[in-house]
């Protein structure tokens, strides 16, 4: 084998330095700067979406408290006007159950009128009915002569 021959030896070794110092030039002078370039241009670009991230999330939270605020204020508004119209028609309700109330009373005591006059009537005609009957069964039965006016006093007490 000619790589553990000792008279190649030196000649091996001189290639080996000469193409390690062809690659190291080689790789130091073009490859590494470019590659270097490449992931310096990487790391500037992630720190500025990075930041403009940051900036961003900043601009969002500010957004969010705006709007968690000016909710907070519409509900707060919205309740006041909830309470501003329940107490507007409960004072309104309030008010046609009065008027309401008063129309009903005044029907019931017309009503009541109406039935009192009715009964009256009845009353009276009942009396006089009576009278009548007592009148004619006193005639029939007894064969007596009484007065309406007479036959009405009787009935009455």
């Amino acid at each position: 084998m000619p790589q553990l021959d000792h008279t190649w030896f030196a000649s091996q070794i001189f290639w080996l330095f000469v193409i390690f110092a062809i690659f190291y030039f080689v790789l130091s002078k073009l490859v590494l700067p470019k590659l270097g370039a490449a992931i310096e241009g990487r790391e500037k670009r992630i720190e500025g979406d990075l930041a403009r991230a940051g900036s961003l999330k900043g601009e969002s939270d500010a957004m969010i408290a705006t709007y968690e605020k000016a909710l907070a204020e519409s509900r707060a508004k919205a309740q006041a006007v909830r309470a501003e119209t329940e107490a507007k028609l409960a004072k309104e309700a309030a008010a046609k159950s009065a008027e309401l109330n008063a129309a009903l009373a005044d029907k019931i005591k017309a009503a009541e009128t109406r039935i009192g006059q009715a009964r009256k009537d009845a009353l009276s005609n009942v009396e006089s009915l009576a009278a009548e009957i007592a009148v004619e069964a006193a005639r029939k039965i007894a064969g007596l002569t009484v007065s309406e006016a007479d036959a009405r006093a009787a009935a009455r007490g």
